[in-house]
């Protein structure tokens, strides 16, 4: 990728937050020529470049650092929401909108990554893979 593309690419990711995560509008900022749909494909392409994933995942954490939002830090604000909620119903507004910063930030994301369990599926066969997912299917409760 050439670095006039890369620089451009990078403009299309920081419109993408300014304007409240909207990858079809950012893309027609830098390409006003390219429809609805054809932005909204090329975005998504756009984001799924290792290059590009980087930047936007390193934006991202600045974002979250700047603002000094952490998962522990959202954890203990939720705690004493939770705790006031339980007088006042209007909590419950303030509550979903940490929820959905959460997302913005891709805390979760993040915090789930940290505790995966990686699985190597090569040793089974296709009929034991099946037959487990049978099993998870009529009780997921059993992990």
């Amino acid at each position: 990728m050439k670095d006039s593309t890369y620089k451009k690419y990078c403009l299309v990711v920081d419109e993408w937050f300014i304007n409240g995560f909207n990858g079809t509008k950012a893309y027609q900022k830098y390409y006003p020529k390219s429809s609805e749909d054809t932005a909204a494909v090329k975005f998504f392409e756009l984001v799924r470049i290792d290059k590009i994933k980087i930047y936007k995942d390193n934006k991202t954490k600045n974002t979250a650092s700047e603002l000094q939002i952490t998962l522990e830090s959202q954890l203990l604000e939720l705690q004493e929401l939770k705790r006031l909620a339980t007088t006042d119903k209007e909590y419950n507004t303030v509550i979903n909108a940490l929820k959905e910063q959460n997302k913005l930030l891709a805390l979760y994301r993040d915090h789930n990554e940290q505790k995966s369990t990686k699985i190597n599926l090569s040793r089974y066969t296709d009929e034991e893979i099946e037959q487990k997912l049978k099993e998870i299917a009529n009780d997921p409760n059993q992990f």
